[in-house]
């Protein structure tokens, strides 16, 4: 069946206190989505965030972000009062630094009247005990140490000394159980919300980063699931080859897996990982697929990724056991990027849907490469991901020969918007999906739309909406196009 999705993350959505939140705005724009014959609500990964504040560089793989938990809904159940509530701040970006010295005093006023959900509270830490001890263990000794990575901490604690951590659990045992907390808030708003949507027909998508961070819980509770060497650093880590945008490659700095270990334990680790996201999501993305049939690494304290080289990835082993333990699940595959017959191949077994994105059928922006007028099925179309320019900023930014090209494809006369044009021939093609960022909507350009631009630190992650983006007039325009073509 064909369906149509926006793609806007939490953080993006109208909020009197910094970020989106898992509040009143998100179920208004459950709402939008509803009245708008959307079927499809696109997130950006939910973990807890570090410096840089990139949603797809976690502390964990398995926790989730406290700066999403809605303050309004705590005073509602009891556990804060109104007079608890931070100064509002309001504007068109994210303000990290204000959430960092706001929003954990808050919690922290929460935990204290935990025994409302005294019993519900309990049965969260007993069901998540497989990742949540290990993760507010690490969260609390990550805040001992002044925030530094694990690596930087003092060597009981930074190679799980026995004795240091009983004597820790000891010590601060209501700071390890109020990181517990925390997270229970978040699942608990979250599940709320995403039975409402589920009840309006949306279903949520989800994103998983392929990569752990270096610093965190993941590596620091298991480093053997990775290739670690000497004093548990990296023997080697994650990125991409120099190609025709980037002459040095891209240096993500991730570790890589120790697949050759993580096979003898039938990828269990991958198993957990992925159920995990499926209970929290309905469609769950998987981003850089690619790196499932092959990876690049690249040889630790390198600059750049000239040196890196092609290993083997562990392919359909792996995945024929995520369909044996994760039945009927929904995954979508992040197939962009340099592809090969191994990734086709196996994106092909695995029987996922893939991407296309309006702006890369153009090819390097110097040939005209036309558009194809036949697309795969099975697979979601799109205007731009997060990493892409606003649609707007990408027509207007074409070279002469492929504005032509692209007037001609979308029909775009002088009059016209060429972002509505542009999102009219996503919705056209005959894939299955088609899924626009919400920015492309609103004709936005990259100086204030842009979610993020890849290989850049500091002024990533903040676009947010105001309440007036989300107008009768756009959902009518919505609803209509979606009729229109089938969706």
């Amino acid at each position: 069946m064909r369906q149509a999705g926006i793609l806007l993350h939490i953080s993006s959505l109208p909020a009197k206190y910094g970020i989106g939140t898992l509040g009143k705005e998100a179920y208004k724009f459950i709402d939008f989505l509803h009245e708008s014959n959307q079927k499809i609500w696109q997130i950006l990964p939910i973990g807890p965030t570090t410096y840089g504040d990139s949603p797809y560089s976690s502390t964990s793989s398995f926790a989730f972000n406290p700066y999403f938990i809605d303050l309004e809904l705590l005073v509602l159940d009891g556990l804060i009062s109104k007079t608890d509530l931070p100064d509002i701040n309001i504007s068109r970006e994210v303000d990290y630094n204000y959430l960092f010295n706001t929003k954990f005093n808050v919690l922290h006023k929460a935990f204290l009247n935990r025994d409302i959900y005294k019993d519900e509270f309990n049965d969260f830490i007993k069901k998540e005990a497989y990742w949540l001890d290990d993760f507010a263990l690490f969260n609390l000794l990550k805040h001992e140490h002044e925030n530094r990575p694990w690596n930087e901490w003092y060597d009981d604690f930074r190679y799980k000394k026995e004795s240091a951590i009983e004597w820790v659990k000891n010590e601060f045992k209501d700071k390890i159980l109020e990181e517990k907390f925390i997270q229970f808030l978040f699942v608990k708003q979250w599940k709320n919300l995403k039975s409402y949507a589920n009840k309006k027909g949306i279903e949520i998508m989800g994103d998983m980063p392929i990569y752990c961070s270096y610093d965190s819980a993941d590596v620091w509770s298991c480093p053997s699931n990775f290739l670690l060497g000497d004093y548990l650093l990296p023997l080697c880590v994650a990125g991409c080859p120099p190609d025709g945008f980037s002459p040095t490659g891209q240096l993500w700095g991730n570790p890589i897996y120790n697949y050759k270990k993580m096979k003898e334990n039938n990828y269990s680790w991958w198993v957990k990982r992925i159920k995990h996201q499926l209970e929290m999501f309905d469609i769950l993305r998987i981003d850089h697929f690619r790196g499932f049939a092959a990876y690049y690494r690249i040889p630790f304290g390198s600059i750049d990724a000239v040196n890196g080289r092609w290993e083997e990835g562990p392919g359909y082993d792996l995945f024929k056991i995520i369909k044996k333990n994760c039945p009927n699940s929904k995954i979508v595959a992040e197939n962009l990027g340099f592809l090969t017959d191994d990734v086709f191949d196996l994106l092909k077994k695995c029987g996922y849907p893939g991407m296309n994105i309006f702006q890369f059928e153009l090819g390097d922006g110097i040939k005209n490469i036309p558009l194809k007028k036949k697309y795969k099925q099975n697979n979601i179309f799109y205007s731009g991901t997060h990493d892409n320019q606003t649609i707007m900023s990408f027509y207007l930014e074409l070279n002469p020969n492929n504005k032509k090209l692209v007037d001609k494809l979308c029909n775009i006369g002088i009059y016209d918007r060429p972002n509505l044009k542009i999102i009219e021939f996503c919705y056209n093609t005959n894939c299955d999906y088609a899924i626009i960022p919400f920015q492309d909507f609103l004709g936005l350009t990259d100086k204030n739309g842009r979610m993020n631009t890849p290989s850049t630190v500091g002024n990533n992650w903040k676009f947010r909406t105001y309440k007036e983006d989300f107008s009768f007039d756009l959902k009518e325009y919505i609803k209509n196009i979606t009729i229109k073509y089938n969706r």
